[in-house]
């Protein structure tokens, strides 16, 4: 796929080797992402009040239409992501070897093959990304969700601070491709969310997207996480070693590539809620407070 013609920005991150550049190179190609979901939002927002009032449903407009927002998002990433895995010769030797040493070494960095794809995806990512904490206070959350909550918070933050990193030095950036492909997982999320609030938990499309999101996650989240666990340990992007036989990485990169291992922790968290959640739906039991 050309990438460069995909994207609405250049592919090309130039600056130098510091803090301030990296992230100047980055956002200046995620803010108008980030202005056009608002833009977004606000036109889901104006037309849900025009055509159904203030409240949907005992919702707010608003509300729904940041949930819209980020169907948008999820709905263009999504596939864009998965083909780029599909297409990427690296992350299809991780995936077939599971987790080999040779695929390990080209996951940090392929001599000669930048990772267009992140440099195409990431941006367009992070721009929702602050959209999406701008709109904080629309997010709709049950009560004694605050820990869901603190690590959304988390999640959006530190993919904000380390993923320019992965996509500017070209250290580790085809895991940061893996994670967008984990928006998958995020789409049938909100569908879920968008059909409970219309009233129809109990129907049965809400039962067959619960049962695709929870096989989806448990395939792409949990089990997918296995290869890339494993290549982390064969060749760590962390350690001085395999740093220094790369001919020395930025300090910035090496420090933001340990965070690698925090998606696959939350990973465990949110997979033990997806499966408890699954058996609670399919058994018509309740969880325990």
């Amino acid at each position: 796929m050309d990438w460069q013609s995909l994207a609405f920005h250049d592919l090309v991150f130039e600056g130098e080797a510091s803090i301030q550049d990296m992230y100047v190179a980055t956002y200046s190609k995620a803010m108008p992402y980030m202005a056009f979901f608002l833009l977004l939002w606000a036109m889901y927002a104006a037309g849900l009040w025009w055509t159904l009032g203030s409240k949907i449903c005992r919702v707010s407009s608003r509300t729904w239409a940041l949930k819209l927002m980020m169907l948008t998002h999820h709905g263009v990433i999504t596939p864009l992501a998965l083909w780029s895995m599909w297409e990427d010769p690296v992350i299809r030797q991780l995936y077939s070897c599971i987790g080999c040493k040779e695929a390990a070494r080209l996951m940090n960095r392929a001599a000669g093959v930048p990772p267009l794809a992140a440099r195409a995806l990431t941006p367009v990512t992070l721009g929702y990304f602050t959209a999406d904490l701008l709109l904080l206070s629309q997010w709709d959350l049950t009560k004694g969700s605050k820990l869901e909550f603190y690590l959304m918070l988390v999640h959006h933050i530190a993919s904000m601070l380390v993923w320019p990193a992965a996509i500017y030095f070209d250290w580790v950036a085809r895991y940061v491709i893996i994670m967008l492909s984990y928006e998958s997982t995020s789409l049938l999320l909100t569908l879920l969310w968008l059909i409970n609030a219309a009233g129809y938990k109990k129907s049965s499309l809400y039962v067959v997207t619960g049962l695709l999101f929870t096989c989806l996650f448990i395939a792409l989240r949990l089990l997918g996480a296995v290869p890339q666990v494993i290549a982390m340990y064969w060749v760590p992007p962390w350690s001085a070693t395999v740093l220094e036989a790369e001919g020395g990485i930025h300090r910035l990169a090496s420090l933001c590539c340990r965070s690698l291992v925090l998606p696959h922790v939350m990973n465990l968290f949110w997979g033990a809620k997806v499966v408890e959640g699954a058996f609670s739906t399919f058994t018509g039991t309740k969880k325990s407070s």
